[in-house]
């Protein structure tokens, strides 16, 4: 008997013991949409949002779910600003200096879908950085200390808290990757119940194959960096952002 036959029979004979739980004794065979289909999440759009809210939570992310764009831009403002004071309170320094440093790195911000927000953001004295080619050490030193990043996303999947992050044209990567802190920008009509579901309606519209070649990459994202050692210690921020706060809001309705 060869080895790998030894090893298979010791699975078979470990397997076909009754009182283990897996594999159930009498069990009805896979559907093909439930072989295909991971991971499931509820028909309706805020209750796809209050799930992804639940899971965006279990992993340590934060989340917000807002009825109209007026409170997403309101929400955007607050929110950058409450990281700005926590900066702030950490270094020690009064209200009236802001660190330098502080900028955010952002996606162009007509893709967010919240209109007027470039221009309250500057208002309020947030200094925005939109890279244009990361390419050029000018700019790559730019972006070198940037403590909050803002983009929206490709897709967002109810079922597991996670969102799609793509590279193309102007969408810098590093916006998601290399602050502290990320701020994702979601509108409803970006929201699916499941990863699934997303590449089935790029898929049925003939736009994924041009879509996949577009993009530089493509990145699933489900909550903070994070990383763990062998004994299991889990560290926040060692891969990308510390911090990432998802704001959903109702664009359907407008």
């Amino acid at each position: 008997m060869t080895v790998r036959d030894t090893i298979l029979t010791r699975l078979r004979e470990t397997l076909s013991q009754p009182h283990l739980p897996f594999p159930p004794a009498h069990s009805e065979p896979l559907t093909h949409t439930e072989r295909m289909t991971v991971t499931h999440a509820p028909a309706d759009i805020w209750a796809q949002a209050q799930r992804f809210q639940q899971e965006l939570h279990a992993v340590k992310g934060s989340c917000e779910l807002l009825e109209t764009v007026t409170e997403a831009r309101l929400s955007v403002v607050s929110r950058l600003q409450l990281w700005l004071e926590e900066e702030q309170a950490a270094r020690k320094t009064v209200d009236a200096e802001r660190p330098e440093d502080w900028q955010v790195l952002c996606w162009p911000l007509d893709q967010l879908q919240i209109e007027g927000l470039s221009v309250i953001l500057k208002e309020v004295g947030f200094k925005l950085i939109e890279p244009t080619d990361l390419h050029d050490p000018q700019q790559r030193d730019s972006i070198r200390t940037v403590r909050a990043g803002i983009t929206t996303v490709e897709a967002a999947f109810a079922s597991t808290g996670s969102f799609v992050v793509g590279g193309r044209g102007a969408n810098a990567r590093a916006a998601s990757l290399t602050p502290f802190r990320h701020l994702v920008v979601i509108p409803f009509s970006k929201l699916f119940a499941t990863g699934e579901d997303w590449l089935a309606q790029m898929r049925h519209a003939g736009k994924l194959d041009n879509y996949l070649r577009q993009s530089r990459n493509l990145s699933i994202i489900t909550g903070p960096s994070k990383s763990a050692d062998l004994e299991g210690y889990l560290t926040m921020g060692v891969h990308g952002p510390k911090v990432v706060h998802a704001i959903l809001f109702d664009d359907l309705q407008q």
